[in-house]
């Protein structure tokens, strides 16, 4: 039983920085447009500069999926 416990207690840990990732999303997203802009970003406190902004934004629409912020904030 205690290995049960531990094996979901592992599983569950492992996606926590999926979710804490998501989360940020959510946040720095603030019209819940699925899309971070420079401005959304920088209101949410993060330091990209706009070059760092344009080369996190692989598809070049000038704002960042939920992808795009991950890899970026990872």
């Amino acid at each position: 039983m205690k290995k049960l416990i531990l094996a979901l207690s592992l599983t569950g840990f492992a996606a926590l920085p999926a979710l804490a990732q998501e989360a940020d999303f959510a946040k720095v997203d603030a019209n819940a447009d699925g899309m971070v802009s420079m401005e959304e970003a920088a209101a949410a406190g993060w330091t990209w500069t706009e070059d760092d902004f344009k080369a996190a934004d692989a598809d070049g629409d000038g704002s960042l999926n939920a992808d795009e912020f991950a890899a970026a904030a990872g």
